[in-house]
């Protein structure tokens, strides 16, 4: 599984999957608590969108959503958040599906986070009916400027609904840090919530760790 996606990054030039997306600097407001560990109050995070596949202008894809939590709250180090254009329902969440615009992408965890002895999705909305279309890169940095949008983030269970436990506001565009962070939603994230199942998260670490290598082993893009 590493060499794999070692070598598919190494050809690429980029990450395995969602190879090319912008960074946005981010604000991320707690409106609940829930049964993950989300810090209280507003925090400044990192966001990357991206297109899953790469697809080329606005062709539809599997659109991403990765947020940085930095540390803190006890944690000693950042939560990642890896999201992607999914489906809402028992068994469509866990089912990544393209999308023809970013706001009308239901960016989920496709797997659940195991805490306190339930397992737990994340699935971000954008607010309202704003399609924000079509799925290219330049329209989302555009709108970004123009207008920041706000996502709501919701924490579902396999027996309850979607509840909202915070909102996501993109404030502008930025290169991104320096050095730029890989995004690593298994390794970087609170110690008391895992991924789940462990057989399944093992195999995705693997493919992370694959795509790092690959990426570190040919001069990556700036985005």
């Amino acid at each position: 599984m590493s060499t794999l996606f070692r070598e598919l990054a190494r050809a690429r030039g980029a990450r395995a999957f969602h190879p090319r997306g912008r960074w946005f600097a981010g604000e991320l407001t707690t409106l609940s608590p829930g049964a993950l560990p989300l810090p209280e109050g507003t925090r400044p995070v990192t966001v990357r969108m991206s297109k899953g596949a790469g697809v080329p202008g606005a062709g539809a894809d599997v659109l991403g959503l990765a947020v940085r939590v930095p540390a803190g709250d006890g944690r000693g180090g950042p939560w990642d958040l890896a999201l992607s254009a999914s489906g809402i329902g028992w068994l469509t969440r866990m089912v990544p599906l393209p999308a023809r615009g970013w706001g009308r992408a239901r960016y989920g965890s496709i797997v659940p986070y195991r805490s306190g002895g339930r397992l737990v999705w994340l699935l971000a909305v954008c607010a309202g009916d704003d399609p924000i279309a079509p799925a290219s890169l330049e329209t989302l940095c555009r709108r970004v400027a123009e207008r920041p949008p706000l996502l709501v983030l919701h924490e579902g269970t396999a027996w309850d609904g979607w509840r909202p436990v915070a909102r996501l506001v993109l404030t502008a565009r930025t290169r991104g840090p320096d050095p730029r962070p890989c995004f690593d939603p298994m390794r970087n994230r609170p110690a008391e919530v895992e991924m789940a199942p462990r057989g399944f998260a093992a195999l995705r670490e693997r493919a992370y760790h694959g795509s790092r290598l690959g990426r570190w082993s040919v001069d990556s893009p700036s985005e």
